[in-house]
């Protein structure tokens, strides 16, 4: 059976000497398949699979058991932009690996969360700001990226009140294990009570609640970055780890250059 679908590359590794095996996040599923000759000649595919695109693929699907066949792509949007930059090209190598492990629901809400995050990306680069500012930016949108990750999976954080007794006063507390915001009264009970700020509620609030696209122009977040980026990339990192029992690698290198 051929099926037609929308898709982003997630990864590919070799697969003997001249095809390669590659994941898609499409609108329902991640996809394996394989991609005969692709190392060998760039038009059967190569070109399209190492490039930061929204592509339209051609499926051939034998059984349950059996790989699928990748029979044709095309690029529907190349986002060369992000190609270009280090910082975005890295960002989106981390939201690859990111989608690997979480995308397998069947929930189409992964799918326009990557379409969403790229070109909020794109849109950053496009604006050309200095590196540092650049970089802030990019911080915060993988933080956002992750805190919707994590909303499409079916745990996102609670942010309103405390999560064990309902007080919506003193919860300058957070549990990863608990989901959300513990007061200082519940905070005895809880093994694993994270201290934040009221600027570290604000700004895990802004993330969840405004667009990726939004993002990038909300002076609110560029006001209390410094103060609170360090809390909340470690309650995301936890997190994300509690989610998928797994360490990410390409978090470190992107950490690193940022």
């Amino acid at each position: 059976m051929i099926k037609n679908t929308n898709a982003f590359i997630l990864s590919y590794n070799q697969y003997k000497n001249s095809s390669i095996i590659a994941s898609f996040l499409t609108d329902n599923s991640i996809i394996q398949a394989i991609c005969y000759r692709a190392k060998k000649n760039s038009k059967s595919f190569g070109s399209d699979l190492e490039s930061i695109s929204k592509l339209n693929i051609n499926i051939y699907k034998k059984n349950e058991n059996h790989l699928s066949i990748l029979k044709e792509s095309s690029i529907i949007k190349n986002y060369k932009i992000l190609e270009k930059s280090i910082y975005s090209s890295l960002a989106v190598f981390y939201i690859r690996e990111i989608f690997l492990h979480c995308a397998k629901d069947f929930d189409n809400r992964y799918f326009i969360l990557m379409e969403k995050t790229l070109d909020a990306l794109e849109s950053l680069e496009e604006n050309n700001y200095d590196d540092k500012i650049k970089k802030m930016y990019i911080d915060i949108l993988i933080r956002a990226f992750e805190i919707k990750t994590l909303h499409i999976a079916g745990i996102s954080p609670n942010l309103d009140k405390c999560i064990i007794c309902g007080n919506s006063d003193n919860t300058l507390f957070y549990s990863i294990l608990e989901g959300g915001l513990i007061c200082s009264k519940c905070k005895n009970i809880i093994k694993d009570s994270i201290k934040i700020t009221e600027n570290d509620k604000l700004f895990m609030r802004i993330i969840k609640y405004t667009s990726l696209i939004d993002i990038i122009k909300n002076e609110d977040l560029k006001n209390i970055y410094n103060n609170s980026i360090n809390n909340v990339k470690n309650i995301m990192e936890k997190s994300i780890f509690n989610h998928i029992n797994k360490t990410v690698k390409s978090r470190k290198v992107l950490e690193e250059i940022l």
